[in-house]
């Protein structure tokens, strides 16, 4: 199968696992970057998704000036992940190929989907509840969880030398979670203005996953539309995927995902359960296996993959 990708250059975001899994398969794939030529792309990624007058920005970019000479390489498939800088103009022109959105955001940025989900032929999103992007628009809903890359998460032979970790980006919710933890949480990541905790640079791949093998408590702390869309982030399978022990909120399609995975549902019920497993090696090693194997098993990008193709 071809299939063509338009997203953003990275490595270890969305694009690079579904492309690594997709050519792992035997499939043909091609990638357009869609932030070509921008320098600054965090700043436009949250204006364009939050500030409707900022998109007239976008009809200078390099995508939407040059999609029309662009050759997609005679796609079976268009998957376009997230979308945020493409033009109406240029979704148009898409529209005339087997085109989806990829829209791991949840209920999120509602201003890069209203008007804009009829050009795709379907949107693929990491809840189950489908309701709200069909009311959008959508013509199809396609659920993908998210998954790990067991070449990359994976047990690593580290000692333990953090008691609590926690790997993310500072949203308010976070912050107030973890400054209430009596044993202080090592923090890795961007713009933690509000201190919660031992603080850290960020970590990607294989600093991540050393970070997760260093760790006997990996903390997650969803972003709450995330909780209320039942959405589990890649961090829960990542962390999985390594071998390491997670605490994560109560969310109802874990259980379904994972058996025996560790859930808290208050900041009291949390600083117990640290407590605890901190200090039971045994059934914290165990739970952490139980979650690997669960992970290799049945929840690899792969398996998203195959999945993904057999929808669209």
């Amino acid at each position: 199968m071809r299939i063509t990708i338009i997203g953003a250059r990275g490595k270890y975001n969305a694009e690079y696992f579904f492309i690594k899994a997709f050519k792992s398969l035997g499939h043909e794939v091609k990638f357009i970057d869609q932030y070509e030529g921008v320098k600054k792309r965090t700043l436009l990624r949250l204006l364009t998704t939050r500030l409707s007058a900022s998109r007239v920005l976008l009809n200078n970019l390099w995508i939407n000036r040059a999609i029309r000479e662009v050759d997609l390489g005679n796609p079976d498939v268009v998957l376009v992940f997230k979308g945020e800088l493409l033009t109406e103009n240029t979704l148009k022109l898409l529209s005339d190929y087997n085109t989806y959105l990829f829209h791991p955001d949840t209920f999120r940025f509602r201003l890069i989907l209203e008007g804009r989900l009829q050009y795709f032929d379907g949107v693929i999103v990491t809840t189950p509840y489908v309701e709200f992007f069909k009311r959008l628009g959508a013509k199809r809903v396609v659920t993908i969880w998210w998954a790990c890359d067991p070449e990359i998460h994976r047990p690593l032979n580290e000692r333990k030398i953090y008691d609590v970790s926690f790997v993310g980006t500072f949203y308010l919710n976070r912050w107030q979670i973890l400054r209430k933890l009596k044993r202080k949480p090592h923090v890795f990541g961007n713009f933690w203005f509000l201190k919660a905790g031992y603080h850290h640079p960020p970590v990607y791949g294989e600093d991540y996953v050393r970070v997760i093998n260093q760790t006997k408590v990996n903390l997650n702390v969803h972003h709450p539309v995330d909780l209320k869309a039942e959405a589990p982030n890649m961090r829960v399978f990542e962390v999985a995927g390594s071998a390491g022990f997670l605490l994560t909120e109560k969310m109802g399609t874990l259980e379904s995902l994972f058996k025996g995975i560790e859930t808290y549902s208050s900041v009291d019920d949390l600083n117990e359960k640290i407590e605890y497993y901190i200090t039971d090696d045994r059934v914290r090693e165990e739970i952490g296996s139980s979650l690997h194997k669960q992970c290799v098993d049945k929840h690899t990008y792969v398996h998203r993959a195959e999945t993904l193709l057999k929808q669209v």
